[in-house]
Order: structure tokens, then sequence, then C-alpha cells
């Protein structure tokens, strides 16, 4: 007998336990599932933030998701009670109804639909902000549970981030307005919208360049985190760059020519970038130190803005750079001596505050094509070693401090097709540097002392279409290979009293595509020749000025159909100002 009552004892012992252990699995179960469910008799947030959160320190991965099935059953394909049916995106395309699609309620593991991707979405933008439909987000998220046929019949969340990133961006930047947006806000896949590149099915390149963007570029971005390039531009967009340093594989990024606000190099880029370009924004601050963690970048360019301070030494780190562009901001100080280490190319410094000499370590660039320097205030001359920058196509250098002579090594640089000197405090005469520049297009040297004859060899070159001399010591006459030539196109010696002599002749076909010719201000007497008069009926010859200095001109035209009207010059001068349109130029 107290056997048989210590079994029976047992036995009860172990079905407690296990009805404990049932309520305990039940109650686990309840609580996993409180975690995925929402409530749908849940009060909807009492505030959306104005902001979107940062981004989490690891981004969704679209390649690892994996894919759920629905099941049949357990919904009546429409929206569960107490989820209010958002009002159709304005872009649905023809054949979409205004009532959102059909769709299963829950998937195979139970959890709703909405939940399921509720769950992957909120890793990247807050809740609140996700179930806003007045938001960009908001309404992405409305779009692909109750519009998009991608997702709409099925609980398939592979490629859901990127589709999501996308169509947050498109609601951000007014898509329904830009001038091309094939594909997107409809149920074909994303991979085939108008500017989406992919690879495996996962978006690598966005291209909307020039496309009528307007509004602001989202923080969700970020979630296409195996995209390669992004360029946006010459479009509208307005606000600051985002954060995109988890974009871990972009390499090229392109927001020129937009309304950007905020740091133009800030820290929350990705530091593989090869290629930057943020010129023609309103971007401000300074160039970090830390820019030299950007080991790979090859492009630089942040011109057109409002950047100040100086070029940090750091950026001489950067070995791979080939392109600096900081024209137009408001930098100063020195030029680092470091950049002389980088094997660049192209250096766009104008319109800046930089000052003292262009540093000697220069002259290691032998790789640079584009040098530009102008309206600054640097000091010292042009070095001899200039001519050792054999490769140089762009030399800009006006509109400085620069003094001393021009050297003749200038002649050395066989590939110039544009060199500009004026506005600064040479002395000397003008060296004969012309005769191996076969590529060169523009010469200018205006509003210098500089002295010497006006080079023949000049307007000899094949190339030569623009030649500023204006307001300079030149003397002598002007050379008769100038009516000769077949390239220029426009010509400016005014306001230089020491060339005298008479105007030469256009010769047979020369001086055909001259379209401008300032001779005023000179000590040229006689008449113009009709040769070039005529070019204003035949050619394409608009402007011409000489002086007329009262009733006894020194310098008339002679020419048939002449157009002309006099206008006060400085001390007094009169000019002839012949144009075709009749009025002054």
């Amino acid at each position: 007998m107290p056997e048989a009552e210590e079994n029976e004892k047992s036995q009860n012992n172990t079905r407690w336990y296990a009805l404990l252990g049932g309520a305990v699995a039940v109650l686990a179960l309840g609580l996993i599932l409180g975690l995925l469910l929402r409530d749908d008799s849940s009060p909807s947030p009492a505030s959306v933030p104005a902001t979107v959160a940062d981004p989490p320190t690891k981004p969704p991965n679209d390649v690892s998701i994996p894919t759920m099935q629905p099941v049949s059953g357990g919904g009546n394909g429409n929206p569960p009670q107490g989820s209010p049916t958002p009002p159709p995106p304005s872009c649905l395309p023809s054949g979409f109804t205004s009532q959102p699609l059909g769709s299963p309620v829950h998937c195979s593991n139970g959890v709703r639909r909405e939940d399921l991707y509720l769950a992957y979405l909120r890793q990247i933008t807050g809740q609140n902000i996700l179930e806003d439909t007045s938001t960009p987000q908001g309404m992405a998220y409305a779009f692909i549970i109750n519009y998009d046929t991608m997702f709409a019949k099925s609980c398939n969340v592979a490629g859901l981030v990127n589709r999501y990133a996308l169509m947050t961006f498109y609601f951000a930047t007014s898509g329904d307005m830009w001038t091309n947006n094939q594909g997107w806000c409809g149920g074909s896949p994303h991979c085939s919208w108008t500017g989406v590149t992919c690879s495996n099915n996962v978006v690598t390149g966005l291209d909307l360049e020039s496309n009528n963007l307007v509004g602001s570029i989202p923080q969700e971005i970020y979630a296409l985190n195996k995209l390669q390039t992004i360029n946006l531009f010459a479009n509208s967009l307005a606000g600051t760059i985002p954060n995109m340093k988890l974009m871990s594989d972009l390499r090229m990024i392109d927001f020129q020519q937009n309304l950007l606000t905020g740091p133009a190099v800030p820290l929350t880029l990705p530091v593989g970038l090869t290629s930057y370009r943020v010129s023609g924004n309103r971007l401000s601050g300074t160039i970090p130190p830390s820019i030299d963690n950007w080991k790979r970048l090859r492009e630089l360019w942040a011109g057109h803005n409002s950047l100040s301070g100086t070029i940090p030494t750091e950026m001489g780190n950067l070995v791979n750079l080939k392109s600096l562009y900081l024209y137009e901001n408001n930098m100063k100080g020195s030029l680092p001596t470091e950049l002389g280490k980088i094997p660049m190319e192209e250096i766009w410094l104008s319109n800046n505050f930089f000052e003292t000499q262009i540093p000697e370590e220069f002259l290691f660039l032998g790789s640079l094509k584009l040098f530009r320097f102008e309206n600054n205030l640097f000091t010292g001359s042009i070095a001899t070693w200039i001519g050792l920058l054999t490769n140089l196509q762009d030399l800009r250098v006006n509109s400085n401090n620069l003094q001393g002579t021009i050297p003749a090594e200038l002649g050395l640089l066989t590939d110039l097709v544009d060199l500009r000197i004026g506005n600064n405090f040479w002395n000397g005469n003008l060296p004969n540097i012309f005769n191996n520049l076969s590529h060169l297009k523009t010469f200018e040297m205006s509003d210098t002392v500089l002295g010497g004859n006006i080079p023949s060899s000049l307007f000899l070159l094949p190339s030569i279409e623009h030649v500023d001399m204006s307001k300079t010591q030149l003397e002598g006459t002007i050379p008769t290979s100038f009516g000769n030539s077949l390239s220029i196109e426009t010509f400016q010696i005014n306001d230089s009293p020491r060339v005298v002599g008479p105007v030469p002749p256009a010769e047979s076909g020369g001086l055909r595509n001259l379209e401008e010719l300032l001779v005023q201000g000179t000590n040229i007497r006689g008449s113009i020749p009709s040769t070039i008069c005529s070019l204003r009926r035949s050619s394409r010859l608009d402007t011409l000025e000489a002086d007329c200095n009262g009733s006894n001109p020194t310098v008339p035209c002679n020419g048939a159909d002449k157009r002309h009207e006099k206008k006060e010059g400085r001390d007094g001068v009169h000019f002839v100002v012949l144009s075709k349109t009749g009025g002054v130029e």
C-alpha cells in the first residue's frame, strides 16, 4: 500500500510539472508574438519626429533575406480592421484600381504580412514615421503594402529594402514631376526603372541626371547598401548630404548643380570613394584634415560653393588624386607644398583668396594638364620650371599679384590650348613663345605693362581663335599675318597707345571667322580696309571698334552697309562702333 501511494504521488507530480511547463511555453510564445504583432486597436502615435534617426550600425542586406510564402485562410484578403486604408499614391500607373489590391493577411508563420514588412523596414525608419502617410517614408510603405503588385500578393521580402529605399527617394524628390519616371511607382521590377542599375537583382547604380528632382535626399538612401554610383547632377535638390558612411561599396557621388547646404565635405561619407562631385551648390564649411582617410579618391570637385579655410596639408596623402576643383569659394592661405607629391592632372583654384607664391614643389607635377589659379592673390613670379610641365593644356594665372618677366620656357608647353597671364604686374617684353604652340586657341595678356612687338607667329598658329592684348604697352604694327589667319575669331588690341600703323587687309580667304575687332585707343591711322568692312555682309564680323576723333576720323571705315553709332569713351575720345544690329557693343 505505501508503494502504491508513492507511485500515485509520483504520477501526480509528473502531471503537475507537465502542466506548468506547458503554461510557461504558452506564456513565452505569447511574449514572442507580442513583439511581432501589432494590436489593431492600438492608437496612432501622438506625434511624428521631424527627422529620421541615424541609421543602424549594420544595414539590412537584401541578398540574405529569406522568402516566406503566403498560406490560404486566416484572413479575408482585405486590410485588417483598425488599419486605415491610405489614399493611393498619385503616380499609380494605368491599370491600377483606386482601391488597394487584395492580399493575404497572414504568412506561413502566422505573422501578418504588413507586420513582417514592418519588422524589416523599421530597422531603417522609425515605425511612427512609416505609419504616417504624409511622409515620403510613409507613402513608400503604404505603396508597398497596398498597391505594389510585386509585394501586395505575397510574403516575399527579397528586394523589399531596396524597393522601399527607392520609393522613399521617389516621394522625397517629387517623383510625379520628374522629367522621366518610367517604371517608378509601378508593379515592374525596380531594376527596370529609369535610372536604376542592378547586379543580381540588387541596386548598384542610380542615375537621374537633369531629371527635375525637387526636394531633398532622404536618409533612407543608405539602405541601398550595395550602391556603387549615384548621379543626381543638375536638379533642384535642397537640404544636406545624408549620412552615407555605411555604403561601403559606394565609389562615385555626383550631386553637382543642385541647392544643397551644410558641410561640403561631411564626415559621414564612405572612405572608399573614388569620385566626389558637389560643385555648384550652397555648401560651406572647411576641408577636414581627416580627408586623408579617402585613400582611393581620384576626383574632388567642390567648386562654386562657400567653402572657407585653407587646404589642409593632409591632402598630400591622397596619392591617387587626379583632379582637384575648389574654384569660386572663400578659401585662403598658401598652398601646401605637399600637393607637389601627388601626380595630379587638374588643379582648379580660381576665384578664391589664396596667396603667397606658387610652391616650387609643383615642378614635380609633370602629369598636370589643367592649372587654373586666376583671380586670387598669388605673388612672386612664374618660375622657369614651368617649362617642365609639358602636358599642360590650360594655364591661367591672370588677375593675381604676380610680377617679374614672362619666362621663354612657356614656349616649351606645346600642348597648350589656353594661356592667360593678364592683369598682373609683369615687366619687360613679351617673348616670342608661340612658334611651337600649334594647339593654342586662346591667348590673353590684357591690362599689363608688357611691351615689345606683336609676334607675327601668333597669327600663324592654325588653331588660334581669341587674342586679347588690350591695355598693354605693346608697340609697332599689327603684323600682316593677322590678315591671313583662317581661325581668328576675336582680336582686341584696344587701349594700347604704342600700337601704330594701318590695319592690315584680309587676304584671300583670311579672317573668314572674324567676329570682333577692337582697335580703338591706339595710334593706328588710315582706313579700315574694305576687305575687312565687307566681312560684315559676307562673313561673321559683328563688332568693329575704332577711333573716330571728331570730324576727321583717324580710322574711317570705307565700307558699304555701314551701321555705326558714336559713344563717349574715356578721356573724351569717341569711337566708331559698327554692329550688325546697329547697336552699341
